[in-house]
């Protein structure tokens, strides 16, 4: 995580900046903000007059903030700051000494926990989480959700998953993906093919899948982001008309919007206004996948072709190739769904947890 995020440190004395130069050895990414009082022409940092406003600044422009300083101090200075557990960057605080490293906030969420455990690798430090799953040794499904890339519905409900487990409750996870899970004597799994008229009381559930369901109180849903669309269609179709093609292909297939994980269509496609806007106003990458990449595997593809989109096109598909082609391990559930003007296909990834 040190090497795949954006992580800034905050240093006050001459013994925290020691500590910020062992990490950036390790880490050369790493910004470091120091006072102007401590200045140093070889030290490339980031220096400020105003430790309150350097925090304002910055606190939502990194994925984490490691402060090498009193706890007390981290804990007054970043209140004012807080929103809410989904969106607050990961905290860190080690003392002066480096004796010590502490996941301050977001331990699950914003990983400050997983942080946590590799600063203090680093300088050979002792963690200190108090997060309750992780001192009980249970499995907390906010960072099994971080785990499997999957949006938690509701969020309210989270608390009472987490729980569930460190009261006492019985939990059962349903899934059909091949997720493997440490289990508890309070932990169950079982496959989503099953019919439950009424939960107990004491049991509390949570199905990790990307179809619809009506949850009821004691459930909890982790939605995979796993569904890759392909789109083709003809020029200038508009945006609407995508939207409510897309809209029907999920509600026909019982699938969840928040768990689609990107677009894709062919290079012919790749100014498409519909298709871009579609991406843009959703906030969902799109990959554009070439003719040559098509032609390369379409022989092999065990899906619908036509010779009149080969002659017009150069190759015989496109929207089932460039999901294939944008995706990672999985099956093809949807092949050339047509609407006016428009065709879908939609390939569903297969999450796997060690």
């Amino acid at each position: 995580m040190l090497k795949d995020k954006k992580i800034a440190i905050i240093i006050l004395t001459p013994a925290a900046k020691k500590i910020a130069l062992k990490l950036k050895k390790v880490v050369s990414s790493l910004d470091i903000y120091s006072p102007n009082k401590l200045k140093d022409k070889n030290n490339q940092f980031y220096y400020f007059n105003s430790f309150k406003t350097t925090i304002n600044d910055i606190f939502n422009k990194y994925d984490g903030i490691v402060f090498i300083m009193a706890l007390g101090i981290v804990v007054r200075i970043i209140a004012p700051l807080l929103n809410n557990k989904k969106t607050d960057p990961a905290v860190i605080t080690i003392d002066d000494s480096g004796q010590n490293v502490i996941s301050t906030l977001s331990g699950h969420l914003g990983g400050a926990n997983l942080l946590t455990v590799e600063i203090a690798a680093v300088l050979d430090s002792n963690p200190v989480i108090t997060t309750a799953t992780d001192c009980s040794n249970q499995p907390a499904f906010d960072l099994l959700a971080q785990k499997l890339n999957c949006k938690i519905e509701p969020f309210k409900r989270l608390k009472k998953a987490n729980g569930a487990l460190l009261f006492g409750k019985e939990v059962h996870i349903y899934t059909d993906y091949k997720i493997h899970i440490k289990e508890t004597k309070k932990l169950k799994k079982h496959s989503l093919n099953y019919v439950n008229n009424k939960i107990k009381d004491d049991v509390f559930e949570v199905i990790i899948s990307n179809q619809q369901y009506k949850l009821k109180e004691n459930q909890l849903q982790l939605i995979p982001r796993n569904i890759i669309i392909g789109i083709g269609c003809r020029k200038n179709i508009s945006f609407f008309a995508i939207k409510s093609a897309l809209n029907s292909i999920l509600i026909e297939n019982n699938l969840s919007r928040e768990s689609i994980k990107k677009l894709a269509t062919i290079d012919l496609k790749k100014n498409e206004k519909g298709i871009l806007k579609l991406a843009e106003k959703n906030d969902w990458p799109l990959e554009i996948i070439t003719r040559k990449k098509i032609r390369e595997i379409e022989d092999s593809l065990k899906i619908k072709k036509s010779d009149f989109v080969k002659k017009t096109i150069g190759v015989a598909a496109a929207a089932a190739p460039a999901a294939i082609l944008a995706s990672n391990n999985g099956e093809l559930i949807v092949d050339k769904q047509k609407y006016a003007g428009i065709t879908l296909a939609v390939f569903e990834e297969e999450i796997e947890s060690e």
